[in-house]
């Protein structure tokens, strides 16, 4: 096990090393100018100066070596998404640091494997959930401001304002996270995008099911005519009673959310602090194979009481 460690410690030095290297390398650079020469545009006056070795070049250099391009750009999207002010590089390095440089930390200081591994564990799943929280909660929260929005952009188009106008008023009335998406938009539109374009994107990147009746009703207005105020109070009154009947649902369906949460870490929590208080005493469920069949019969029924009760909580509108 110990020939693991150090094998692993030889890996992350060599991976460090290497995007060191790469960092003093001059071939993105002349890529860089070959593009930018043969699209026409001049190139940098002073190139070498974007290239000094930075911290956030390191960072883009480790990230590259553990995740392919378009890895990246997914992240980076998912980033956005949920509001959190990460570049995509520095996301992935943070996670490399969480799954082998801290569980080697904890190891050399506790000597204890099976914190490790958790540590381990715990890096490479943590990070993921608390990105997907994040995008819920400012999904949710944007959803509970659509209805508001609807409301100040019909009332602005009565008033004799143009589309982007209202959209404007919206985002100096609302706060974040709907004031930053219009912003977003808006500036997509100023620098040339279509309307519907602009919109598309930005239901790209929200994935809201509300949102996307707005865009669809907002592009036939646009292709069919209509009054496009009338068309938004109505589509306001529609989000609110679906609001409505999501938060009746989510009131009755906490009691089953809570019961599976439970369910599903109690036993696994309660495994973690065996195997870091006292392995030994967890060691005949792994060696004994009585043991085993009892972990993997467990293992069967915790997985299928998570799936039922995931089905009978889980109600699409």
């Amino acid at each position: 096990m110990e020939l693991a460690i150090y094998l692993l410690i030889f890996g992350l030095v060599v991976f460090s090393v290497t995007a060191l290297f790469k960092s003093f390398s001059h071939h993105d650079l002349y890529q860089k100018r070959l593009a930018s020469v043969l699209d026409g545009n001049n190139a940098d006056k002073n190139p070498t100066k974007s290239y000094r070795l930075s911290f956030k070049a390191v960072l883009k250099r480790i990230s590259g070596l553990f995740a392919t391009r378009s890895f990246a750009q997914n992240i980076q999207v998912q980033l956005i998404s949920a509001g959190i002010p990460l570049k995509a590089e520095e996301y992935i390095s943070l996670c490399v640091v969480l799954i082998l440089v801290l569980p080697l930390i904890l190891y050399f200081l506790s000597n204890n494997l099976w914190m490790a591994i958790i540590a381990v564990i715990c890096g490479t799943f943590l990070p993921h959930i608390y990105l997907q929280h994040q995008k819920d909660l400012r999904l949710r929260t944007f959803n509970q401001q659509l209805g508001d929005a609807l409301v100040v952009m019909a009332n602005a188009l009565r008033a004799g304002f143009g589309f982007q106008q209202a959209m404007d008023t919206v985002r100096r009335e609302l706060p974040a996270p709907i004031a930053t998406e219009f912003t977003w938009t808006l500036r997509e539109m100023n620098l040339g995008f279509s309307h519907e374009e602009a919109l598309l994107n930005m239901g790209k990147r929200l994935n809201s099911q509300d949102l996307d009746m707005i865009i669809t009703a907002i592009i036939i207005q646009r292709q069919v005519g209509g009054n496009l105020a009338e068309i938004l109070d109505n589509i306001s009154q529609t989000i609110r009673e679906r609001a409505k009947i999501k938060q009746e649902i989510k009131t009755l369906t906490a009691q089953g959310k809570l019961s599976g949460l439970i369910i599903g870490l109690l036993p696994v929590v309660l495994i973690g602090v065996m195997l870091m208080i006292n392995p030994e005493y967890f060691y005949v469920m792994i060696t004994d194979s009585r043991g085993i069949a009892v972990l993997s019969a467990a293992c069967v029924a915790e997985v299928l009481g998570l799936v039922i009760i995931r089905k009978i909580i889980d109600i699409n509108l």
